[in-house]
């Protein structure tokens, strides 16, 4: 950034300025660009950035949003992470209701659960292919097609910025799930809330919608990620 840009964001004088970024030069946190009165980060703060990354606990922030969640909803809740085997779940809290609508903990599916639905979309498909063809037949019958899942989930996250599952059977199962990103936009965890159909709604207006977007958008801050949802 030139010096007289710097200025006005810091509301001190160019000459003020100036001085201070003398000093952030001399110990590494600014550096003189190439080009003449612009300044850039210097070495020390990408020192820095990098050390407070490595303190980021991801595991305890996104633990503490589960908790969040579930006292704010009073529905189940859960966090979810990737791994060689496919999506596993990490930590839940059990909401009001109970028996086939909470979450476990462990591997879960990738087509019976939001949070599958939003690894199909945002992993590449040699990581999740094998998983969903290995689960199709169970769920839909027939040939697998998992062009068409990831597809028809890379378009349900990119609209609504989560993902669902609604169940046909009488249990009347849902569940949403959003992203948790971190600084390089990597899919890092997934949130999770489950219920049923007469205690949950998953329309974007609804209160245990918008409390899964808040808490995701408050894990992906945390872990240095960007976020265009403010609490």
């Amino acid at each position: 950034m030139a010096l007289k840009d710097i200025a006005p964001l810091a509301d001190l004088t160019t000459s003020a300025t100036n001085n201070y970024l003398v000093s952030l030069v001399r110990i590494g946190l600014a550096a003189a660009d190439e080009r003449p009165g612009h300044y850039r980060l210097g070495p020390a703060a990408l020192s820095l950035g990098v050390s407070a990354i490595q303190q980021i606990d991801g595991f305890e922030i996104v633990r503490r949003e589960v908790t969040n969640l579930r006292d704010a909803t009073r529905r189940s809740a859960a966090v979810t992470t990737w791994t060689d085997d496919g999506p596993i779940s990490l930590f839940k809290q059990d909401g009001d209701q109970r028996g086939a609508f909470e979450f476990r903990t462990g591997l879960i599916p990738m087509l019976s659960s939001a949070a599958g639905k939003i690894y199909a979309a945002r992993l590449p498909a040699n990581l999740t292919a094998h998983l969903i063809e290995r689960e199709w037949d169970a769920v839909f019958g027939g040939r697998a097609d998992v062009s068409r899942f990831k597809d028809d989930a890379t378009r349900e996250l990119k609209r609504k910025g989560y993902t669902s599952i609604v169940r046909s059977d009488l249990a009347g199962y849902v569940s949403i799930a959003a992203p948790v990103l971190d600084w390089n936009g990597d899919l890092r965890f997934t949130l999770s809330l489950a219920g049923t159909r007469a205690s949950m709604t998953i329309e974007p207006s609804s209160d245990q919608v918008k409390a899964l977007l808040d808490s995701a958008a408050r894990a992906t801050r945390a872990l240095g990620g960007k976020s265009d949802r403010r609490d």
